[in-house]
């Protein structure tokens, strides 16, 4: 089948299931000939492997996420490699690279922690754009391979560091906390893209998705942890201040929101 026809037939087959028929069928069709979306046009009168095409459209017509098809995720400012054992990179989270980032930049920072690294979006970002060295933890070893890949793509190796541990019990010294943890509440029904595809545990904490983020707070007081950002549900601001109150910590908690508005995260500052 030609390129043309097979395009018009995809996005046909699209259209109804997802939001961008066109455009996802274009990204699918890129993704199979190893191009790039604009180099379609002068493709057009090429034969392509219908099978192969028809079992991308199938598997995105199921609610499989794009990036997990394709294996690539855009966040900050680069591609990354992304696969089912990492949750996708959400453009929130670039939100909380530039709370580290102003920290690291403004309290001359050299050291990072990162409690669940996943993909290594975020202390990929935060690498590129300072000069901190980075140690990560996660309890997936799904996800270190991903982070590892990616980190090794960018030749960060020596940079990043990634433990396969809970919270930050393998890490050394360091200055900064970042996190990006599981904060949903496990009766909270996701959407099927999400829930049927990207992982749990990446996804989902007891207590109503307060677990984690009680436990980083915790850490916060017992390590005398000076600076964090971390990223949390749009509805936790008020369990999460009444933590910090409770625990007594000794620094300011700042809150700071998503770009539509909502509550996203949380910026730990004791000087």
């Amino acid at each position: 089948m030609m390129l043309k026809k097979a395009l018009l037939w995809a996005q046909k087959v699209l259209t109804g299931k997802v939001e961008r028929p066109r455009l996802e069928a274009e990204i699918l069709l890129a993704h199979l000939l190893n191009c790039r979306r604009e180099e379609l046009i002068l493709k057009e009168i090429e034969d392509i492997d219908f099978n192969s095409l028809k079992a991308l459209i199938e598997r995105r017509c199921e609610q499989e996420p794009i990036e997990y098809i394709t294996n690539r995720v855009s966040f900050y400012d680069f591609e990354l490699f992304i696969d089912k054992g990492a949750l996708i990179p959400r453009p929130e989270s670039e939100i909380l690279v530039d709370k580290a980032l102003e920290l690291i930049k403004k309290h001359n920072i050299r050291k990072v922690a990162e409690i669940g690294v996943g993909s290594g979006a975020l202390s990929i970002a935060i690498a590129r754009h300072s000069k901190v060295d980075i140690e990560a933890s996660d309890i997936s070893q799904d996800a270190i391979k991903i982070a590892q890949k990616n980190i090794n793509s960018f030749k960060l190796q020596d940079r990043i560091k990634i433990h396969k541990c809970n919270m930050a019990e393998c890490f050394g010294n360091f200055d900064l906390l970042i996190s990006n943890p599981p904060y949903i509440d496990p009766n909270f029904k996701l959407e099927k893209n999400v829930a049927a595809f990207e992982p749990h545990t990446a996804l989902f904490a007891p207590n109503k998705g307060l677990a984690i983020l009680f436990e980083i707070l915790k850490l916060i007081k017992a390590k005398n942890i000076k600076y964090a950002a971390c990223e949390m549900g749009y509805d936790q601001k008020e369990a999460i201040s009444q933590k910090a109150k409770e625990l007594n910590l000794p620094g300011k908690l700042e809150f700071y929101k998503d770009l539509a508005g909502l509550d996203r995260g949380f910026v730990y500052i004791y000087e």
